[in-house]
């Protein structure tokens, strides 16, 4: 008969390790990671305020002379360096560019979907401000 050498199971020592703790500096790490990779990897659209279509042209050409340019968008909203201005401030601002600079014209950048009664009233507010050349920008007609 053969008798087992071991009589009683092996005791394991005992650890003690006190309470489970989850730490927070990794986790801390990874959020700044993925802020740091959004922050970087993010495309800012440029805003350039109104939103407008121009009209196609078969004649269009660039201006080479200096200018100043006003957007008017689909509802008649006047615009000047992503600023809101109304025809009163269109007039002082062409009288004010016209007397520093007499050779200046004035592009008014028009909304396709704008009424024409909107492009007559800056146009005039333009005349009256003393310019000379008004043109009406455009883009090609191939270009889509």
């Amino acid at each position: 008969m053969n008798k087992s050498v071991f009589t009683s199971p092996i005791a394991m020592p005992s650890l003690k390790t006190g309470k489970p703790e989850i730490t927070m500096a990794p986790l801390i790490d990874i959020v700044f990671l993925l802020l740091i990779f959004f922050m970087v990897t993010t495309v800012f659209p440029e805003n350039r305020g109104f939103i407008i279509e121009k009209p196609e042209s078969e004649h269009s050409e660039q201006l080479k002379l200096k200018k100043i340019t006003f957007i008017v968008s689909q509802t008649g909203e006047i615009q000047f360096q992503d600023k809101q201005i109304t025809p009163e401030d269109v007039k002082r601002l062409v009288r004010e560019q016209i007397r520093a600079a007499p050779e200046t014209s004035v592009l008014l950048q028009v909304d396709r979907r704008a009424q024409t009664q909107h492009l007559i009233q800056v146009m005039d507010a333009c005349k009256l401000g003393g310019a000379n050349r008004v043109g009406i920008a455009t883009k090609p007609a191939d270009e889509q």
